[in-house]
């Protein structure tokens, strides 16, 4: 068995490590979570005189936010990127304006008009090599 080591194909998506396999960013968000935690934990405690193992859900749901800041990736962003286009999607505006082109307005008429093709278009498209010849060459002759 060899030994592998990964190795980052694209310089720009690399980010120093500062403790173990955490960049600072990572860092900052756990000690944030574990910070918010303890203090949660404090107030349930001192404050409303519960057994903090009788307390978990406030506790985690105080730490959560910081925890999906720090290893939740959505899209492959980083949350500080992908919560302000979260928000212009869901809050901005839906309804998109389109310019109609030349063609759709009625002011660029090049190609065939319907109908029955005449008489004189129909032989010519039998004869032979016919899909050689352009039509646009043959109208202005």
């Amino acid at each position: 068995m060899s030994l592998q080591i990964p190795i980052q194909k694209d310089i720009g998506e690399y980010e120093e490590k500062i403790v173990g396999k955490m960049s600072l960013r990572t860092l900052a968000c756990v000690t944030g979570g574990f910070a918010c935690a303890i203090a949660v934990a404090c107030v349930v405690y001192f404050a409303f005189h519960i057994e903090v193992g009788n307390a978990t859900l406030p506790v985690m749901a105080a730490a959560l936010p910081f925890w999906l800041a720090g290893f939740w990736r959505p899209f492959g962003m980083k949350l500080e990127e992908f919560a302000p286009l979260l928000y212009d999607h869901h809050f901005g505006p839906t309804r998109l304006l389109y310019a109609a082109s030349n063609a759709q307005a009625g002011l660029d008429e090049t190609g065939p008009r319907p109908g029955k093709p005449s008489r004189k278009s129909t032989r010519k498209a039998k004869r032979k090599e016919a899909e050689l010849r352009e039509p646009t060459k043959q109208t202005q002759q």
